[in-house]
């Protein structure tokens, strides 16, 4: 394997053990912090660049702030990707990333990639992930609805988003689901009339209504309705939309749950 670069592992040693002798770190034009990696989306098309969520080419972005952060323009990320480690040559590498633009391509294979992002010779981000993925092109409902009863969560409200990739229908992880409540009894929902919850119970949104989770662990996506109050309630339904990461949205979407309320609740 590979070994990253000397000057890469310097600059990396000489930001640490700064960090370990109590000093702050310091650069030109008053840098105090940067922001981790902020990526277009969690996921890149085996094939393809990355893009945004409106399937509009993207880069990666750091920023960095100054003392009283406030945000300093103009200061130059060098990004690069230190895993999977580039090939020998003449070998093509699974993916690159521009290190001045931050823009990704990726070869038509699935992987997963890790990358950094350096400002100066003192300050380098966490590591991000970003996954190499099929192209997705279907998301189905994976759920089996039961009846809501009062002051209880519902199942998990899970879809599953695939790709047909090379004749085998594959899963696809990292692609971003939205939730909505639409309608209670055949009707438009106010917001805050019932909540859109994740595993723990807690709120994912400011409008209860909706929540956002990413497809992983097989192309799953899941989230949870739990009604305020269920008087007078005879259904909810819920929505979940997925696109492409082309920006198109993806036969099948949305998907609709229709939650039935058991009466007596």
């Amino acid at each position: 394997m590979r070994s990253l670069p000397s000057r890469f592992l310097v600059a990396a040693a000489a930001f640490i053990a700064a960090l370990s002798c109590g000093d702050v770190p310091t650069l030109e034009r008053g840098i105090a912090y940067v922001t981790p990696i902020i990526l277009p989306s969690p996921a890149v098309a085996a094939g393809d660049v990355m893009r945004d969520s409106l399937g509009n080419p993207a880069l990666l972005q750091v920023i960095a702030y100054d003392n009283n952060n406030a945000i300093i323009p103009g200061i130059a990320a060098h990004y690069l990707i230190t895993s999977p480690l580039p090939p020998a040559a003449p070998q093509t590498p699974l993916a690159t990333v521009d290190s001045s633009s931050g823009k990704i391509t990726a070869t038509d294979t699935v992987t997963s990639l890790t990358l950094i992002a350096r400002v100066g010779d003192r300050i380098q981000t966490t590591p991000a992930t970003v996954l190499v993925v099929s192209q997705p092109d279907s998301v189905e409902i994976t759920s089996t609805l039961d009846s809501l009863q009062s002051f209880a969560k519902s199942g998990g409200l899970s879809v599953k988003v695939s790709s047909l990739r090379k004749g085998t229908r594959v899963t696809v992880d990292g692609i971003v689901v939205r939730y909505q409540i639409v309608k209670v009894n055949g009707a438009p929902v106010d917001v805050g009339t019932h909540t859109l919850v994740d595993a723990n119970n807690a709120p994912l949104r400011i409008d209860a209504r909706r929540a956002v989770d990413t497809t992983k662990n097989g192309g799953v996506a899941s989230r949870f309705l739990s009604p305020v109050s269920l008087t007078g309630v005879d259904s909810i339904v819920v929505e979940a939309r997925a696109n492409s990461l082309k920006g198109t949205p993806l036969p099948g979407s949305p998907v609709r749950f229709v939650l039935p309320v058991k009466k007596g609740a």
